[in-house]
């Protein structure tokens, strides 16, 4: 297998293109990573609540992330995966809550989700 090592990536037209440093597909029924990029564990923090920690550690702790989470049984009510003001967002780790979109709380009953950062 080869390795292409780069400092900078360019379209042909010398705009900047940003992969994403992390990424993640993971199941809190059995509290296991299903697939990831650049993600060394999963911690399950309580109901709802998640902690992922980077297997390299990110330049700054400010940044942001696209996110995807569903029940398996009930579609209807939609998840959201998001960080709270209290939550620990290191350059080491990412702590995420999902909540339920019908109750604004924490929920324990999630079965799978995505994030990307």
């Amino acid at each position: 297998m080869s390795t292409l090592k780069v400092d900078t990536l360019q379209t042909t037209g010398g705009a900047g293109l940003y992969p994403a440093r992390a990424w993640v597909n993971y199941d809190m029924t059995t509290v296991s990573l299903l697939g990831s990029g650049n993600i060394s564990s999963l911690t399950d923090g309580g109901t709802g609540i998640a902690t992922l920690a980077f297997s390299t550690s990110l330049t700054a702790a400010t940044y942001s992330f696209t996110t995807c989470g569903y029940h398996q049984t009930n579609l209807s009510n939609i998840r959201n995966l998001c960080q709270q003001e209290a939550d620990s967002q290191l350059t080491s780790s990412s702590t995420l809550r999902m909540l339920s979109n019908s109750s604004g709380g924490l929920d324990a009953a999630f079965n799978k989700a995505s994030w990307t950062l």
